[in-house]
């Protein structure tokens, strides 16, 4: 026959249980994003709109093509400016390589809300394409 007041260490158990969970989980979540523009300083985030991710460098290139000639033609007032001061800031449109994938992204853009302006507009030419935060010290050291 269980005590009498086993129930309610039962019921603590699970309670603390469950505070230890969110407490692991809410560690671990990552930051979120808040669409606020970069210049916060060190470690601050920008935006890509990647296009295409592929193994193949000529893929690749034709992508870079293609995504060229569509920022080109993309009326000036939809197409946000891009972040100074990063490898890419005077390029919209550029290859990265990082093992083993060749990406081609545009941007950077300031806010999530600029790169997903982009993106809605990309999707029908580019039905792969996502947003890819950054670091924007990050994207400055690839230089």
């Amino acid at each position: 026959m269980p005590l009498p007041n086993a129930l309610p260490v039962r019921v603590l158990t699970v309670l603390a249980g469950v505070w230890m969970s969110g407490m692991v989980l809410g560690a671990c979540s990552g930051p979120k994003s808040t669409g606020r523009s970069s210049e916060g300083g060190p470690g601050a985030r920008i935006y890509y709109v990647q296009l295409r991710l592929t193994e193949d460098k000529g893929r690749a290139t034709e992508a870079l093509g293609r995504a060229s000639r569509w920022w080109r033609e993309r009326p000036p007032a939809d197409r946000p400016p891009l972040v100074q001061g990063t490898s890419s800031s005077g390029r919209p449109v550029t290859i990265t390589w990082k093992a083993p994938l060749y990406r081609v992204r545009l941007g950077p853009f300031a806010t999530e809300t600029q790169a997903e302006a982009v993106l809605d507009a990309a999707r029908p030419a580019f039905p792969e394409a996502f947003v890819a935060p950054d670091r924007a010290a990050a994207a400055a050291q690839k230089r």
